[in-house]
């Protein structure tokens, strides 16, 4: 299963958290916890207890010494639930944003499949001026080109791609009774992940044989600047 992250949703404790200045204060309240996480994981990451897997920002222990690790940080955890409540709750259980960079962890773990995938990043605009603050330069002749799209059509976006290797890993962990169960597919590279591994622990290392991403939809970009390609969105 794949994991996205939890929602965002304004403390309880903001009043008129829908108002511009609720809004603004959810948001300085949220920077000051990124900011403090940062100050954190530059002092506790990586971890001092626990043993680094191939080299990756993976690290395994056992039960102990990965509840003892995750101590040290639930301070920083539960402040962030706040700003994320559905975190790690049934149905979806999706995590914290990998933004925040708080190590995910995770428990009876018995296998770990790390892999590497094709794939793409995708941004779309209403407007030159938009696309280009994000995607850098292009040719004068590019930038005529995508500006005639939005002359004649009011309605018209442009989508940008960038590739790139994703790295996840496949967890599989077991349940209560000690069956395997359904793999997780986790990012990990920006936040680290801590697991606790169980005994006979596994790791299957198919990285240096990228699979294939799905066959893309956009072809014959409008402009290439050697990072973002450009198409008109379908």
């Amino acid at each position: 299963m794949s994991r996205r992250s939890a929602p965002f949703v304004a403390p309880s404790s903001i009043d008129e958290p829908d108002s511009k200045e609720g809004k603004k204060y959810a948001k300085a309240l949220l920077s000051t916890l990124q900011e403090d996480i940062a100050s954190f994981r530059n002092e506790q990451f990586p971890p001092d207890i626990l043993r680094q897997i191939r080299d990756m920002p993976i690290y395994e222990g056992n039960l102990a010494e990965v509840q003892a690790y995750q101590q040290r940080w639930q301070k920083l955890i539960d402040r962030a639930m706040a700003f994320y409540p559905a975190a790690y709750l049934p149905p979806d259980y999706l995590p914290l944003p990998a933004s925040l960079e708080i190590p995910q962890f995770m428990y009876h773990v018995q296998r770990l499949h790390l892999t590497k995938t094709r794939a793409k990043e995708s941004k779309s605009f209403g407007s030159v001026g938009a696309l280009t603050d994000k995607c850098g330069d292009y040719s004068a002749t590019e930038l005529e080109r995508m500006a005639s799209i939005f002359e004649s059509d009011d309605e018209a976006r442009l989508v940008a791609h960038r590739e790139f290797i994703d790295l996840r890993a496949y967890v599989f962990c077991r349940d209560t009774k000690g069956e395997l169960l359904e793999p997780e597919r986790v990012r990990f590279y920006r936040t680290g992940l801590i697991v606790h591994a169980l005994p006979d622990f596994k790791i299957v290392d198919s990285r240096q044989t990228p699979r294939k991403r799905r066959n893309d939809a956009y072809s014959n970009a409008i402009a290439d600047n050697g990072i973002w390609k450009i198409y008109r969105k379908k």
